[in-house]
């Protein structure tokens, strides 16, 4: 009975302390800017929710999501650290089961996207509505254009306090055609692009873009845009080489600032996805790389504390090569480390790819302990795999303060 009474007057505590919570409005000034409760307010945003203290030591101000989902735990934990939420509300993309000309489904999608904002629309830390990530297709699809609007407008009229958008996979010619047709409810476009942000600018001012836009996710170049090996394995430069990508792009793309309101760099973690490395700024072990120490430039207009070490060069004779099953072979890493702390090197080889789950994510790719014959510092024997396929050959660097380094190349077993 007492641990009952105990429950609802917790329960009771929780939704009086959600329902006293007062907004912070964000304005959009013109020519400008962004202002948030009154003060000017410029994104530097990461994607995800992990690692927030190292993101508020590196100066970030800002996360993103991709949906609701857990969105008040992630507010929640945001507003402990300073942090904003770019809130993305999840649409479902032209399918066999949703389809924007059947007005049933869009009134349902309406419905849910209202109750979604309802919800949350009173949260301090919350910054945007980012409605839909890439649910646009190829941007011919008018019907999705014309339903954009409508939520946006909604969202708009239950939640004036926070600008609206919607994050596109580009903003190609018919894309921009639908934006400019179709949805003037929303408050500004996110872009999300990554071997192309370099050129971004140029790019709008030749279409004559005229509304902001924020950079929803950035990084190092897709696999989608890289270099493959013959039988198509793409080619994943290193964290060092795309620590420097990326500070090109960003004083090409962001710094510059105007109508861009800033931008999310993806991604502030570690996923699979191509491969376990391509595009987390974190190990799966938690060690940051250099990405982050430029970051930290960027944002805090300093040189970081303590640096990644920098990985030179990554060689093998059989790198991007088909080799025979169960030959031995060898593979060298040249590291440094700005701040002379002393190095190890971890050698692993996995298959290419795990598949996909029953959500059709990429499954993690395991390594493979029976082809590491012996490391001796910087170089590593390994034995190839005796089972036929595409595989992978990694090296993470780690230093003593959760730094790293990360390179890899693919191999075809014959």
């Amino acid at each position: 009975m007492l641990r009952s009474i105990a429950s609802s007057l917790l329960f009771l505590f929780i939704t009086a302390a959600h329902a006293a919570a007062e907004a912070v409005p964000v304005k959009i000034v013109p020519g400008i800017g962004i202002t948030r409760g009154g003060d000017p307010y410029f994104v530097k945003g990461a994607a995800g929710d992990k690692h927030l203290d190292e993101l508020v030591a590196t100066g970030g101000n800002s996360i993103r999501t991709w949906s609701t989902n857990g969105l008040r735990e992630i507010l929640d934990n945001a507003e402990k650290r300073g942090l904003t939420v770019c809130a993305g509300i999840w649409l479902e993309p032209e399918c066999n089961w949703f389809s924007y000309a059947n007005a049933e489904h869009c009134a349902r999608q309406t419905e849910r996207v209202k109750k979604e904002v309802t919800e949350f629309r009173d949260h301090p830390a919350l910054l945007f509505w980012g409605i839909g990530n890439e649910a646009e297709g190829d941007g011919n699809n008018m019907a999705y254009w014309i339903q954009l609007e409508v939520l946006a407008k909604a969202v708009k009229e239950l939640d004036p306090a926070h600008p609206t958008f919607t994050a596109l996979a580009g903003l190609q010619p018919l894309k921009i055609a639908g934006l400019n047709a179709l949805t003037p409810s929303l408050d500004f476009v996110g872009i999300n692009t990554y071997g192309a942000l370099t050129g971004l600018r140029g790019y709008l001012a030749e279409r004559q873009w005229k509304r902001p836009w924020v950079v929803t996710e950035y990084g190092p170049r897709g696999f989608w845009e890289s270099p493959r090996a013959p039988w198509a394995a793409p080619i994943e430069a290193t964290s060092t080489e795309k620590a420097k990508f990326i500070r090109k792009a960003y004083e090409a793309a962001i710094l510059p600032a105007g109508d861009c309101w800033g931008g999310y760099i993806f991604l502030w973690g570690q996923k699979q996805e191509a491969t376990s490395t391509w595009f987390g700024i974190f190990t799966e072990s938690g060690e940051s790389t250099a990405t982050k120490d430029v970051m930290h430039e960027f944002w805090k207009k300093e040189p970081p504390p303590d640096h990644a070490p920098e990985l030179k060069s990554l060689t093998s004779s059989v790198a991007k090569t088909e080799i025979a099953a169960d030959s031995e072979f060898t593979a060298q890493a040249e590291a440094t480390d700005p701040d002379g702390d002393s190095l190890t090197y971890h050698w692993t080889v996995t298959q290419e790819s795990a598949g996909r789950d029953a959500n059709n994510r990429e499954r993690k790719t395991q390594p493979l302990p029976v082809c590491l014959i012996k490391v001796e510092d910087s170089s590593a024997t390994f034995h190839a795999p005796t089972k036929p396929g595409d595989y992978r050959v990694h090296v993470i660097v780690t230093d003593n303060r959760k730094r790293a380094a990360t390179g890899n190349f693919p191999i075809k077993v014959k």
